[in-house]
């Protein structure tokens, strides 16, 4: 149920839903009652959003829904009954349109708050993309609310022997609750998508300069951010009778693209320690009893595109079938890799490790084959 009402809340345009029951309730009850079911609905949203806190439940279009029926309240002590009885809807409509005005304002210092934050590098994250969210639906909103004033500005203009009690009827009572109700199912849509993609993100631990974990960030925020992330790498060395197995990176690898590497590397996910990314590294390897990965170093590389904790392994090839998992690429002697240091068809990590491989395990395989 919890899990539920989270995937309602996430999409930030059913916030606007208290308001839509409002203009509904307003086309068969008086103005006060639907007032009264508007902002009802609004204080039951804040104190789930209060109760189920620790979720990180965040629903940024609550505010400004809820701002615009207070001030709907201001016309009902106002005491205009005529004005409201024949354009409540319209009122609201209006006034929801410059609260959203007035709410685009505070976009930049609300997402620079957060920025400055000292929450954790995950949390962030996930206010930093649901305000974005918000008011990315906020602008749909006001603009698709701001054509249907013009469109009922141009209408009334229009001579009475084109203007009909039907349509008018429509423009101003069932159709703002329409175009709400499909922006809560656009809004939805987007959140899904939005889900689905999270789904298949990778979660990377986030650093201290100690190489103690502060946080987490998706992969994809990572490599858009012009700060460098400091991230634990899992690297192991295929030899094969004193060779290096060596192979092109991928051409959307973050470091050294389309450069010569290892085949056995990959980033240490959120919550997942050491000895099981090297196992994930592996692959079909790990169940090979004759494979054991040695620990060569741990140290730190950094660019001007990344930060990466490296740990560095190596394993020794001794048999057929498990030369069989390395066919795409080409095995390196260490007098071949020295003619070719420094040309630039290596990978950076690569040409930092060769040296330190060269005088340890190389050396020994090279003498036990």
């Amino acid at each position: 149920m919890k899990y539920y009402f989270k995937r309602i809340f996430n999409n930030q345009a059913i916030g606007l839903a208290p308001l839509l029951f409002a203009m509904v309730f307003d086309n068969y009850v008086s103005y006060t009652v639907s007032f009264t079911v508007g902002i009802s609905l609004c204080l039951l949203g804040f104190a789930f959003l209060h109760l189920f806190k620790k979720e990180n439940i965040y629903q940024f279009f609550l505010i400004p829904a809820t701002v615009t029926l207070i001030l709907y309240s201001v016309f009902l002590f106002l005491n205009l009954q005529p004005v409201l009885y024949n354009f409540s809807i319209l009122i609201a409509e209006i006034l929801l349109v410059v609260v959203l005005a007035f709410f685009g304002f505070f976009k930049r210092s609300l997402l620079a708050n957060i920025r400055n934050s000292k929450s954790s590098a995950r949390k962030r994250t996930l206010l930093h993309t649901t305000v974005n969210e918000a008011y990315f639906i906020a602008q749909i909103t006001q603009n698709v609310y701001t054509l249907h004033l013009f469109i009922l500005l141009m209408y009334i203009h229009f001579p009475e022997s084109v203007r009909s009690t039907g349509a008018e009827h429509f423009l101003y009572r069932p159709l703002p609750a329409i175009i709400g109700v499909f922006i809560i199912i656009y809004g939805q849509i987007r959140t899904q998508m939005m889900y689905n993609g999270l789904q298949k993100e990778v979660w990377l631990p986030v650093l201290n300069e100690q190489g103690h974990i502060v946080g987490s960030m998706a992969h994809s925020i990572s490599r858009l951010s012009s700060k460098k992330y400091y991230h634990p790498v899992i690297r192991i060395a295929v030899m094969y009778n004193g060779m290096l197995y060596l192979r092109k990176r991928n051409k959307d690898e973050y470091v050294s693209p389309g450069l010569l590497d290892y085949p056995l590397h990959r980033y240490v996910k959120y919550r997942q320690n050491i000895e099981s990314a090297l196992c994930e590294t592996l692959g079909a390897l790990h169940n090979d009893e004759s494979v054991k990965p040695r620990f060569m170093i741990r140290y730190t590389f950094e660019n001007n595109a990344a930060k990466h904790l490296v740990h560095l392994y190596a394993i020794c090839i001794r048999t057929e079938e498990q030369l069989a998992h390395f066919a795409e690429g080409k095995w390196w002697t260490p007098k071949q890799i020295e003619d070719n240091i420094g040309t630039g068809i290596f990978c950076e990590h690569f040409e930092k490790e060769f040296p330190y491989l060269r005088s340890t395990v190389l050396l020994a395989d090279s003498f036990e084959s």
